[in-house]
């Protein structure tokens, strides 16, 4: 039979589940005083019933509370599966050393002052994690508040949260780089009623990683919906294909991403650069890949929990329904929801027939004020209208916003059996403060969610709808006819010219122009391509050519060409001494709008395209999305239709509707020119891509483009 640290040596590296759920654990710090890590952790290990072995490790103690007392792991009389450690950083290497040698499985290192804080620390942390490799033991942390698994009854934290009772077992699986947030968002989950399976505080990621958790709550059969606090990424791609996973699995995932505003999104030469930026591109992929990204860690586990315990979200797009018996707190949650993406339902004929039954005609609209009701706010009728809700089409959601009113815990009673006899999700909202808790109360004992604040309510009816749009995998992008491959170009800035001719080699449509070096050249030239014309300066040295008069647009004639001629070449040898290339003749190309497209090479995540509002206006508006390449036909068109200006693109005012169709294949076959070209596509640029009226097509005005090496056929 083997013996205890043969047992754990043949079980290295040993299993995440493992770590999740030890069969022993050991404490190093080990402390009578619960003010003090290690004093905290075993008293919190005995309070919430761990029914594996526990090991204090304390070298000057016989029994911690009524435990027998070891001087260090190695003289435990068998390794425990997982040691938690809080010493002091000087003391931490010795530690890990013994326990390497005793032959613990992982280490939960709740030390800190190591990486975070400088070179020293970081020396620190590269020697404890060489020990730890060397002998095959997993590190979580440092730098972290450790593991807390209700369903197994492991808490393995020294967090202030588990001072509170009653951490039943669920289904919401969470990873966080803060540990002390982490332990705030159980607490706060818990107040509302929510449960969770395991929560990981993964600190500094030495060795496992917020990936290798993400990949274990997509695994687990206890976890339905995962909430993720995220810093950095160590495996961008390792990420992006978790999420998909997670997808695959029919488990929504609700993210808060730190750093939303970081200084790579600042200073850039292109449209492209200054907006892309590493927020945008983690948020592309982050929808790309169906998972929710949010602004609010509570509203975040808000949203977990409904996604667990709430009817599902039928379709998205759908509107919602509010109604109680306040008129001033429907219309403020009907107002605030434009803010967050939402719209009021349209309700059927069949729905204002069953209102009518209890309210005067007139009164017949969203949102509900119950209060004109005929004979005043009754549960009946309350029912009734919430019942033809839940049938009407086109309510995605009834949102139930409850002020302070007689008997509010009975009123409360009704809903949750309303929401479950109709099958879609009601979002209660108990806007009281603690006179409400009656209210509160009467969900929890119904296993039902509620709200606090309007804002919760509307963030999570927010990431609901979002969440539906991503239920379902994507189609797998398909290379369109005529896409590529791109032709040979020099590598850094390509003129306008060779940024087109990349264009064109993925089938998109691009004006006629030629080259001049002379007036008489581009006269020349203009005769053939036809007035009225573009006349353009050329060089490399020169990014926004518009801004040094470096564009004449509209030349009708022969006149009119030679005087700009002479102007657009004097700017440009202002603009770009020794550096001109001449200029060039172009088509002047008109439509019924503009956009901008753009592709990059996101240094975490790969290729990116980009598409907005177009024009000199492109980066003022911010009206841009962003998705990694390549893209589906229907993908395209989601991101073009998308923007804030849709609807002039889609006829405005007696304006002829654009040609989305036809820009939603332009973006799609640039998305494979991002593709295909990878990290050696730096930045481009189509600014402007004119849209002519419905079934007329595009055309790629102006064009721009960085390689980061050369292109060879």
């Amino acid at each position: 039979m083997e013996t205890g640290v043969e047992e754990a040596e043949a079980s290295r590296p040993l299993p995440i589940a493992r770590i999740v759920a030890p069969r022993s654990v050991a404490v190093v710090g080990a402390s009578d005083d619960v003010g003090k890590f290690g004093g905290r952790v075993i008293h919190y290990l005995l309070k919430h019933g761990f029914p594996g072995l526990i090991l204090p490790i304390n070298p000057n103690r016989a029994t911690i509370r009524g435990l027998p007392a070891y001087p260090r792991v190695s003289a435990a009389p068998a390794p425990p599966d997982v040691a938690i450690l809080a010493v002091p950083a000087a003391s931490l290497e010795a530690q890990i050393a013994d326990c390497a040698a005793a032959g613990v499985g992982a280490c939960i290192v709740i030390t800190g002052k190591l990486a975070e804080a400088g070179p020293a620390g970081a020396a620190l942390q590269d020697r404890v994690l060489a020990i730890a490799r060397d002998a095959g033991m997993r590190l979580v942390g440092p730098n972290c508040l450790g593991i807390f698994n209700p369903v197994d009854r492991a808490m393995l934290s020294s967090s202030l949260a588990l001072e509170e009772e009653g951490y039943a077992p669920g289904g919401i699986g969470m990873v966080s780089q803060s540990g002390a947030l982490m332990g705030t968002l159980l607490s706060f989950g818990r107040h509302h009623g929510a449960r969770f399976s395991r929560c990981v505080s993964v600190g500094n990621q030495a060795d496992l990683t917020l990936e290798d958790f993400l990949a274990f709550l997509v695994d687990d059969p206890a976890t339905r919906a995962i909430g993720l606090y995220i810093e950095g990424l160590k495996d961008p791609q390792r990420f992006r294909a978790l999420l998909q996973a997670a997808r695959a699995a029919g488990k929504p995932v609700f993210i808060v991403k730190a750093g939303r505003s970081e200084a790579g999104a600042q200073a850039a030469r292109s449209h492209t650069a200054s907006l892309a930026g590493a927020f945008p591109a983690f948020a592309a992929v982050c929808r790309d890949a169906g998972a929710v990204v949010m602004e609010d860690p509570q509203a975040m586990v808000l949203a977990c929990d409904a996604a667990i315990r709430l009817p599902p979200w039928p379709a998205p797009g759908l509107g919602l329904a509010p109604i109680a018996s306040s008129g001033g707190s429907t219309v403020t949650f009907a107002d605030m929801m434009p803010g967050a993406g939402l719209r009021l339902a349209q309700m059927s004929d069949a729905t204002r027939a069953v209102l009518a039954r209890w309210m005067p005609e007139t009164h017949v609209a969203l949102p509900v004020d119950t209060g004109s009701f005929h004979e005043g706010t009754s549960g009946d009728g309350l029912s009734d209208c919430i019942r033809a809700f839940m049938a009407d089409p086109d309510v995605g959601a009834v949102v139930v916003p409850m002020t302070t009113q007689p008997d509010m815990a009975g009123r409360t009673t009704l809903f949750p059996p309303l929401a479950r006899e109709g099958g879609k999700p009601l979002l209660y909202l108990m806007t009281a403060g603690a006179v409400g808790d009656a209210s509160r109360d009467v969900m929890r004992a119904a296993d039902f969610p509620f709200f606090d604040r309007m804002s919760d309510a509307l963030a999570v009816a927010r990431a609901l709808d979002v969440a539906a749009a991503g239920r379902a995998a994507g189609d797998v992008a398909a290379r369109p006819e005529g896409a590529g491959p791109p032709p040979a170009l020099p590598r850094g800035s390509l003129t306008e010219g060779e940024a087109k001719r990349l264009l064109a080699a993925y089938g998109m449509p691009v004006t006629r122009e030629a080259s001049a070096a002379t007036a008489d050249e581009a006269v020349a030239a203009a005769r053939r391509i036809g007035f009225p014309v573009v006349l353009k300066g050329v060089s490399r040295a020169v990014v926004h050519k518009s801004d040094l008069g470096l564009v004449r647009l509209n030349l009708r004639d022969e006149a009119a060409l030679r005087t700009a001629f002479a102007e657009v070449t004097a700017a440009l040898e202002r603009a770009a001494p020794g550096a001109s290339e001449g200029c060039v003749v172009q088509e002047m190309a008109r439509g019924e709008a503009e956009l901008f497209l753009g592709a990059t090479q996101d240094p975490q995540f790969g290729p990116m395209v980009l598409a907005g509002a177009g024009g000199v206006l492109v980066e003022f508006l911010q009206d841009v999305t962003m998705a990694p390449a390549p893209l589906t036909l229907s993908e395209a068109r989601a991101m073009i239709e998308g923007l804030r200006v849709a609807p002039l693109l889609r006829g405005l005012r007696g304006r002829p509707p654009a040609d989305i169709d036809a820009a939603a294949d332009a973006l799609m076959r640039l998305s494979w020119l991002a593709a295909d070209l990878g990290p050696r596509l730096a930045e481009l640029d189509v600014n402007p891509l004119i849209l002519r009226a419905a079934g007329q097509g595009t055309i790629a005005v102006d064009a721009r483009a960085t390689l980061t090496e050369e292109v060879t056929t």
